[in-house]
């Protein structure tokens, strides 16, 4: 009874946003456009997103631009729906913008490491806000790594970094974005155990399943594309399980091939998850989440089901309006495209 009060007009509201996202009609009209520019301008008068893109210049419209605006919307609907949490929920839900904060911070680290001048990037393209610990001001003033991670001295960032820097203009910068993902695992996880419930089962087991299914990812890039060693890969997976067992772990890490990859994952609970054509590993991933999420949202109406499924879904349509984009720009045709999008057949 407790719970249904608590999440009763919260529950109500999200039902009402999540009505208002990209139909599929939507989506057929976007793959229809021929430049980034058409994507925005569609997106600006004929959906929700209007709402959030009034600041676009639509002479002037690039993909970074487009992109921050429509994450930015993300985090302002974050910042509605938490003003409706108290306590150890709302502590819970702030790690979905604490997200992004860490994301900025690879984001600097990256123009930094190649010479960049972090003075000269456009700040609409972070995510800054009241909540941030970070001062953005000191960092943005930062000449090399070294001025950059010092300006991190009064958070927790510093000491995760620091010990990273290899010398004033350099940092080991695989290690430093694994770490900074560690470390916002870490926090997440440790939220979990605030709170209690139905929306500690929901929780623990959204993340949990996501944490497994980032851990195969993670291993399988890293032993496809970047050729990185058993040992990077067992100090940097995130260290938390909840299907896979401590020796799916152990035998995925070892394995050297993605067919063996295959055999280890038919002996899991994710056996029917991701098919054996690897290129549509990561949209599998994404639907399986996003399948869970729904069948949680019907299940947990009066919870923090309704709240993660909403987020995640709004993390998946951008991700799609994303994929859209690039497609655009590199002239995928459309048909090849679609076969990308999550929540659509292949």
């Amino acid at each position: 009874m407790l719970a249904t009060f608590k999440y009763s007009h919260l529950s109500t509201k999200i039902k009402a946003m999540k009505g208002k996202m990209l139909t599929k009609d939507d989506y057929e009209q976007l793959l229809l456009r021929n430049s980034v520019l058409e994507v925005a301008t569609y997106l600006k008068n004929n959906t929700y997103y209007s709402d959030f893109l009034q600041e676009l210049n639509e002479s002037n419209v690039h993909r970074g631009i487009l992109e921050m605006l429509l994450y930015k919307s993300t985090i302002k609907e974050a910042l509605k729906i938490g003003r409706y949490l108290k306590g150890n929920e709302k502590s819970v839900f702030r790690y979905i913008y604490r997200k992004q904060e860490i994301e900025d911070l690879k984001k600097m680290i990256r123009t930094l490491q190649m010479g960049g001048d972090i003075h000269q990037i456009d700040r609409r393209l972070f995510f800054i806000n009241k909540y941030s610990v970070i001062d953005f001001n000191k960092l943005f003033s930062a000449k090399d790594i070294r001025s950059f991670v010092n300006g991190l001295k009064e958070t927790n960032f510093y000491p995760i970094l620091n010990p990273l820097i290899i010398d004033d203009k350099n940092i080991d910068v695989f290690a430093a974005e694994m770490t900074l993902d560690m470390y916002y695992y870490k926090k997440l996880i440790a939220q979990l155990d605030l709170v209690r419930g139905t929306d500690k089962k929901v929780a623990d087991y959204i993340i949990g399943m996501e944490a497994d299914l980032r851990n195969i990812m993670w291993i399988y890039r890293g032993k496809s594309y970047y050729n990185i060693s058993k040992e990077m890969l067992y100090r940097y997976h995130i260290p938390y399980r909840y299907k896979l067992s401590k020796n799916n772990l152990k035998e995925l890490i070892n394995c050297n091939s993605v067919d063996e990859i295959i055999e280890i994952l038919k002996k899991t609970p994710y056996n029917d998850v991701l098919s054996s054509d690897e290129h549509y590993w990561e949209k599998e991933f994404y639907e399986y989440i996003l399948k869970t999420h729904d069948k949680n949202m019907n299940m947990y109406p009066f919870s923090i089901a309704p709240i993660l499924g909403y987020m995640f879904a709004k993390e998946v349509e951008i991700m799609n309006i994303t994929t859209i984009i690039e497609g655009i720009r590199y002239d995928v045709d459309p048909n090849k495209i679609k076969k990308f999008l999550i929540g659509f057949g292949k």
